[in-house]
């Protein structure tokens, strides 16, 4: 396969814009599937995870391919949802185009701003198809108008509709200036006729402003369209792939997936207009050894190199890269260079994938997306490489976790199998971060919102049969002292007969600075207690303090100074002292005026100016402190302290105070007192709990 018959792109939209019922249709009409999947029926050839048929969304990205034209496509169907950004912004990466897809009825909520965000970070050349242009409240004008003003984007029409809402039964193509008028069966077969009448003035303007446009990309062009000589189709069609190549103007086409109206135009627009890898240039890279900035040409003479943006895993087959190639040519039984692991990964077959499944192929160039199986070392986000030439291509920054939830598995068989079972959805999900917090023992499963937690829950019942429930994580409070309390005096005295124990210990206890965690002073005169009993003491005290005298939490930013106490020379022992040390320290600290503290976050919120009052307004009501704010590309970026326990669903409700449009970043600040009132119940609901248990 030729570099240049070779194009890529990426399916980007918000959630229910339609994208994966184009791309059915794209599949249907390239002759991949005999009959056209619908998403709302559950019979979709890329969205066939059961996750995403249960919730007609896609959750992961799926990658097919087809021939049109003599060209060989690759499409990269990602997730609107926001809870799955990481998966468009890793199919972002490696395309060389975008296809943006805007719902006619609803054209631009927040996740198409944030969908779109991704063409300008990549530079992609994009074109825009306005779907759905057969339902209800479907309105093209309205909506070009509202994807060109909310994306600032010069944008091109290319196609424009015959009739709308039921009546849309056509577009007219305005580069061939022929209207194409399609039949009723899905079938995406048209018949060619004159441009309806009503339409004729319309058409004639919008063919102008494209044939302007692409006399633009040219300087010849431009001076001969200036001089009012008539381009050629050929000139035009030069015009176009340059400025649509260099994102200097965005095509628009339009029609309904559904109905597979207007889908052939663009699938031509996509071979004739858009990007080959060649035309994208050079990829950079770093040389492992120097650091240094390299580039590799996309030819099937550079040296092979791959970029892995996606993993799957099968319990049964095993583990699958998907890679797209950069440069180079791959063929089966190789080895090629994991260069971030620095490990020579051999292979047996090269694959294309299809969807659930995948084909065999003899070599891929260039541009391709391929799929190498069962290679042992290689995870999302490596770098492949021919062994004597390595290189380094950069991982994009990932978002990150916004809520977390413990995971309690509810069998000892699930718990058994849980911490392999996580690990390699992590695997196939970067942003699914797992822990474990040492001192609530819970384990912890963070993601980038509810439905991301809960479609990982369900993956991880399905395909590795650990059934969990969740909850919100144990706030991990502490306890400390605010008084000083000297001279704390405590005797162990026992007695049943034979050697007894004995030990007394006198401690002088005191509160230290936040964050200090805990002195220990031995300042012991004379010898009353011998030297070597001092460890264990302190080994008393340091056991003590992982249970608090209010409700059980650990105790922190505290002193203790052993100045005194008494032994005997037969009763005293390691153990005695030790438990004189437990029960004197807790009778100190109970004695001391001990109050709970609680975790602040420190919280960086960036929202649109509009919202500014109305998130502060929400963070004093949570009990928040505001730091500071700061003017940022037309948004806020507000930064606040706030108890961790005001703040455990804080993605759940900036979503909704924000219309989506609210993000933030939340890490550890430091610790501070709970009010009494609040402490009250804390106590209350954790000795209710810990009754719970004993039972």
């Amino acid at each position: 396969m030729e570099v240049g018959k070779v194009r890529n792109f990426v399916f980007l939209a918000q959630s229910g814009a339609g994208k994966t019922q184009l791309a059915e249709a794209m599949l249907f009409l390239a002759g991949v599937t005999k009959r056209l999947g619908k998403v709302d029926d559950g019979n979709s050839i890329l969205d066939f995870e059961p996750e995403e048929q249960k919730r007609r969304i896609t959750i992961s990205t799926s990658v097919h391919h087809f021939g049109w034209k003599k060209h060989l496509l690759f499409l990269m169907d990602t997730p609107g949802e926001d809870n799955f950004q990481a998966e468009a912004r890793l199919a972002a990466r490696v395309a060389d185009n975008a296809v943006f897809v805007v719902d006619a009825t609803d054209p631009v909520k927040v996740q198409a701003e944030k969908a779109f965000s991704l063409v300008k970070e990549f530079n992609l050349p994009c074109a825009i198809f306005i779907n759905k242009m057969d339902r209800e409240r479907a309105n093209y004008d309205q909506a070009l108008e509202a994807v060109t003003n909310a994306f600032g984007i010069r944008t091109v029409p290319v196609a424009i509709p015959i009739g709308q809402e039921a009546d849309f039964k056509g577009i007219i193509d305005l580069i061939s200036y022929k209207a194409l008028l399609y039949s009723d069966d899905e079938s995406g077969k048209f018949q060619t006729g004159e441009i309806p009448a009503d339409l004729k003035d319309r058409a004639e303007e919008l063919r102008a402003n494209l044939i302007e446009f692409a006399a633009e990309s040219d300087d010849e062009l431009l001076e001969k369209f200036l001089e009012g000589e008539e381009l050629s189709p050929e000139e035009i069609a030069t015009g176009l792939k340059a400025g649509i190549t260099a994102g200097a103007f965005v095509p628009v086409c339009c029609g309904s997936g559904l109905k597979n109206i207007g889908v052939q135009l663009l699938l031509d627009l996509l071979v004739s207009f858009m990007a080959t890898p060649e035309e994208r240039g050079p990829v950079k890279g770093k040389n492992p050894a120097s650091g240094e900035e390299e580039e590799r040409e996309p030819t099937g003479e550079a040296p092979a190199s791959a970029f892995v943006f996606k993993t799957l895993i099968d319990p049964y087959a095993g583990r699958l890269s998907i890679a797209r190639v950069y440069s180079g040519t791959i063929k089966p039984d190789g080895i090629l260079l994991n260069v971030n692991k620095d490990f020579q990964e051999r292979y047996s077959n090269v694959f294309v994938p299809e969807g659930k499944g995948q084909k065999q192929i003899s070599e891929a160039v260039a541009g391709m997306i391929i799929a190498l199986a069962k290679l042992a070392e290689t995870r999302t986000g490596d770098t492949l490489s021919d062994p004597k030439a390595p290189i380094v291509y950069p991982m994009p920054e990932m978002p990150h976790p916004v809520i977390t939830y413990a995971v309690h598995p509810k069998t000892r068989q699930d718990e058994e199998k849980i911490a392999a079972a996580l690990a390699k959805l992590q695997e196939e999900d970067p942003t699914i971060h797992v822990s474990r917090d040492e001192e609530t023992r819970e384990l912890l499963l963070s993601g980038l919102g509810q439905i991301h937690i809960e479609a990982t829950v369900d993956k991880l019942k399905r395909k590795y049969g650990v059934d969990v429930d969740l909850s919100l994580p144990k706030i991990p409070f502490r306890e400390t002292i605010k008084a000083a309390k000297k001279g704390v005096i405590y005797r162990h005295k026992k007695q049943t007969g034979g050697r007894g124990q004995f030990a007394e210990v006198h401690f002088d206890i005191s509160p230290l600075p936040r964050g200090e965690g805990f002195e220990f002073e031995e300042a012991l005169v004379g010898m009353n207690v011998p030297r070597n009993f001092v460890p264990a003491v302190e080994k008393g005290i340091r056991e003590a303090m992982e249970k608090g005298p209010l409700a059980g939490f650990p105790v922190v930013d505290v002193k203790v100074r052993f100045y005194d106490g008494k032994s005997h020379e037969v009763d005293s022992s390691e153990m005695a002292f030790k438990i004189a040390a437990i029960m004197c320290f807790k009778k100190g600290v109970s004695e001391a005026n001990p109050v709970i503290l609680e975790p602040i976050m420190e919280l960086e919120i960036t929202v649109p100016d509009a919202y500014m009052g109305d998130v502060i307004g929400d963070l004093n009501a949570r009990r928040g402190r505001v730091l500071g704010m700061d003017a940022k590309d037309g948004s806020q970026v507000i930064k606040a302290q706030v108890p961790l326990m005001e703040v455990q669903k804080y993605a759940l409700d900036l979503n909704a105070l924000t219309g989506g449009r609210g993000t933030f970043t939340m890490r550890f600040s430091h610790y501070e007192e709970v009010p009494p009132a609040l402490a009250e119940k804390i106590i209350a609901a954790t000795k209710q709990e810990q009754e719970k248990e004993k039972k």
